[in-house]
């Protein structure tokens, strides 16, 4: 045993090397436990990947509904805008909600088409009659029930909404009907 100053003037102490006892053949090589870590760590990460997997995939179906409403207000806002009349408008504007809503897989039976003052809320305010008059403003709101992925719909029922708002402004110079 010896010992060698550091560096610093102190020293440093290692200790002694033990040797291991070598193998012996008579032994058995592996134990009973070798191989079971790796069912283990499978059992853990399947436990693991389902409800993530799950939680993900709803997260996901949520992002796409809400992506898909939001187009679909802004969408029939724009259409209602620059439609020649107020029918025309209404009925454009369902259909173009459908075409954005089935885009995101959306299924388009579930939506409602609304329009409330600017600035009122979509769920809580009466509803009003979309115009074309000169210089009206009003929000569009479209509504979708989203179904969660694995969740039954008497479980969920029609609270899963997501809703999309597009204030239009009539222009101040359109032409009158």
């Amino acid at each position: 045993m010896s010992t060698k100053p550091a560096r610093g003037g102190a020293e440093k102490w290692f200790g002694e090397v033990q040797p291991s006892e070598p193998p012996t053949s008579a032994g058995p090589r592996y134990h009973a436990d070798d191989g079971r870590a790796v069912i283990e760590v499978i059992f853990l990460a399947v436990l693991l990947l389902i409800p993530v997997l799950y939680i993900l995939i709803s997260l996901l179906r949520l992002q796409s509904a809400t992506f898909a409403v939001t187009q679909a207000a802004r969408d029939a806002g724009r259409v209602i805008d620059s439609a020649p009349s107020i029918e025309a408008g209404l009925s454009r504007a369902q259909q173009i909600a459908a075409i954005d809503l089935d885009d995101q897989n959306i299924p388009n039976k579930q939506i409602t088409l609304q329009f409330v003052a600017a600035g009122a809320d979509c769920h809580g305010s009466a509803p009003i009659a979309a115009t074309l008059d000169a210089g009206a403003t009003y929000d569009v709101c479209i509504t979708a029930v989203v179904t969660l992925p694995g969740i039954p719909s008497v479980l969920s029922g029609r609270n899963n909404t997501v809703t999309g708002v597009y204030t239009v402004h009539i222009g101040d110079l359109r032409e009158g009907p």
